[in-house]
């Protein structure tokens, strides 16, 4: 047997407890055929000499937005803004070549950080007239300029757009989304090939893209055919894991009285369905954000009387995600705030009256605000937890202020959960900041990036948060067979760094060099 490619001279972490570490891997037709003496005496088509470098699992991304990320980052870019004024003049120098019935879109908008929203004067002024969408950060806000709140056909929901000042949250935004959207596959492709480029340069070899088709995550409800076209042409670079959205489900014949009277609209054809593109979980949100003040809590946050929102009505979203559960989806729930954690299990408890929730991979996205009276439960109905780390370093000061100390303890637990046999998945939810290095040393050190330490005592050790980023994205995507390992018959997908996390100071995890990845056997250097 002729072997496609040896990787030697490398320092390979497997995850694979039977053999954790080896220097050499044998690859044949995208599969690992062996690691060490396993392949002895076997030679290979190609000799690839990593040079020292530590060979990874590959990363997998488990909770995701190519499409927005890949959107903002043709966009006009205002992250770097510290004040208002600093923001619009971004805005009014790169929008000065722009055609004058062409859309200004712009990215990298946080409120928190200019000292508060943009208006739609501001933007007026900014973009000289133009039609003007700042999509904040978190995706659960944005603000529009009066070109576009003026094209707005229902007399109250323009009256709506007016008296915010063009700032929309959650469900609002259909009002933008209305006259910009749907993107053309094209370009909602390049959005995709241009993300997940990025995704692979930090090491991801894997990415579960949330919310297929909805309103949020979506420039177009064709998203199978869109990323098929991409793989079709060979302009996706990593595996894709694609998660419909419920609110892209429409009623269908054929499905009373066997639980599910509603299907999608995605764009599937023949040639759908591989180990490099295949459909996921469905999505269901139940809340917003806490970065805009709409994750919905039991207890307002500090010094208000808020208490976030629902997406719609909690009956409505129990609805759907017991019809989700009879029908065979994995769900994927989106529940930050703790009283939309309880809508969450809410719905599981009903769903269990059908087959059982047990043993079907259901997740909570996000699970911001996990009180100590879930977590019990969560263990016994095994619902995984896919949360992002890095929202900690980024936002934690600010999510710690909104919760107050009694109740800032609780956000994005590790330990805890971890301890009562809950399994924690990472993820990084861009376009939002992070890496899957980030979210390693996150959940390690859980320290803001002022240097404050979140929920001290959830740490988890290193070789834990490493897991969440392998073998337990790998189960919660349904495929631990055969991703999240180094192993003989496992794809060959690698993460190549310059150091290993597992030895070097917890502090020094994030800055880690990326060297390359591998996927289906292909190196690809970064």
């Amino acid at each position: 047997m002729r072997l496609d490619t040896i990787i030697e001279n490398a320092h390979v972490v497997t995850r694979d407890p039977e053999r954790p570490t080896a220097g050499r891997i044998g690859l044949w037709q995208g599969r690992v055929a062996g690691v060490d003496d396993e392949i002895d005496g076997l030679d290979a088509a190609e000799v690839i000499d990593a040079g020292g470098a530590v060979v990874l699992p590959g990363f997998i991304d488990a909770h995701t937005h190519l499409q927005l990320t890949g959107q903002g980052l043709l966009a006009i870019d205002i992250s770097a803004a510290d004040s208002v004024d600093q923001a619009l003049a971004i805005i009014a120098e790169r929008s000065q070549t722009f055609a004058a019935d062409q859309w200004v879109e712009i990215s990298g908008y946080d409120q928190r950080a200019i000292g508060r929203d943009l208006t739609a004067a501001e933007l007026d002024q900014a973009t000289g007239g133009r039609k003007a969408w700042a999509r904040h950060i978190s995706s659960h806000s944005s603000v529009i300029s009066n070109a576009v709140i003026r094209d707005i056909p229902d007399p109250a929901s323009r009256d709506l757009a007016e008296r915010t000042h063009g700032v929309l949250r959650e469900v609002e935004q259909d009002l933008v989304r209305a006259q910009r959207l749907p993107y053309s596959l094209e370009e909602a492709g390049r959005t995709i090939e241009i993300a997940a480029e990025q995704a692979r340069r930090e090491g991801v070899t894997f990415c579960m893209d949330a919310g297929a088709g909805g309103r949020i995550g979506s420039l177009n409800p064709l998203d199978l055919s869109t990323h098929q076209r991409l793989l079709e042409q060979g302009r996706i670079p990593v595996r894709m894991q694609l998660m419909p959205s419920l609110d892209a489900l429409h009623a269908v014949q054929g499905g009373h009285g066997d639980g599910f009277e509603r299907g999608l609209d995605v764009g599937l054809r023949t040639g759908i369905g591989s180990d490099r593109l295949r459909v996921g979980g469905l999505k269901v949100v139940i809340d917003g954000g806490m970065m805009v003040r709409t994750a919905r809590f039991t207890e307002p946050y500090e010094g208000s009387d808020n208490r976030g929102q629902y997406s719609t009505d909690p009956d409505e979203l129990i609805a759907g995600i017991v019809d989700g559960h009879r029908a065979g989806w994995q769900l994927a729930v989106h529940a930050i705030g703790d009283e939309a954690i309880d809508v969450a299990l809410e719905a599981f408890r009903q769903a269990d009256t059908y087959g059982g929730t047990a043993g079907r991979r259901h997740r909570i996205e996000h699970g911001g605000l996990i009180r100590p009276d879930h977590i019990a439960e969560l263990a016994a109905r095994e619902i995984a937890i896919v949360g992002q780390p890095s929202f900690l370093y980024d936002s934690g000061d600010d999510f710690a202020r909104q919760m107050g100390p009694k109740r800032a303890p609780w956000l994005y637990r590790g330990r805890s959960l971890v301890d009562a046999g809950v399994r924690v998945v990472g993820s990084t939810d861009r376009p939002l900041a992070g890496t899957p290095l980030r979210a390693i040393q996150v959940l390690a050190d859980r320290t803001s990036n002022s240097g404050a330490i979140i929920g001290d005592g959830e740490q988890l050790t290193v070789s834990e948060a490493l897991d969440t980023v392998t073998t337990h994205a790998a189960w919660v995507a349904g495929m631990e067979d055969r991703l999240g390992r180094i192993s003989a018959g496992f794809l060959a997908d690698f993460t190549v760094l310059d150091r290993n996390p597992l030895v070097v100071e917890v502090s020094e995890i994030a800055g880690i060099g990326v060297r390359a990845t591998v996927v289906d056997g292909q190196w690809s250097d970064v």
